[in-house]
């Protein structure tokens, strides 16, 4: 087996408020390439990591990021057994990262009527 030392196919370790994920530079920058994390980890901007574990830190609720994550992958986010509350947490985590799109519709109208009400 070798190894590809091509820069997209490099993990990234990320900490996204806590959580531990383990992902690929190609994963975060090619399915959504005008998103924050493919700006972030495409070049076009410094991400710092931690040096004692090599984690690049976000500073953001990683509760639902592994949603985000599962789209980035696979363009599928199962939400369907979301509650109307981690729907509304999960749009907005998708609009921080912009990728508010039609794969998170099924929270689209909630999150929506939420942000007309405050």
């Amino acid at each position: 087996m070798t190894m590809d030392s091509n820069a997209t196919s490099s993990i990234v370790r990320l900490n996204i408020g806590g959580y531990e994920f383990l992902t690929t530079v190609d994963t975060l920058t090619h399915r959504e390439p005008q998103s924050m994390l493919a700006a972030m980890f495409s070049g076009r901007h410094t991400v710092y990591k931690d040096p004692e574990k090599g984690y690049v830190f976000v500073d953001r609720d990683g509760m639902h990021f592994r949603h985000i994550l599962n789209w980035l992958r696979d363009g599928v986010a199962p939400i369907s057994n979301l509650s109307d509350l981690e729907c509304s947490e999960l749009l907005r985590e998708a609009e921080y990262y912009q990728l508010l799109a039609s794969h998170f519709c099924r929270c689209l109208p909630l999150y929506v009527s939420l942000q007309v009400e405050v």
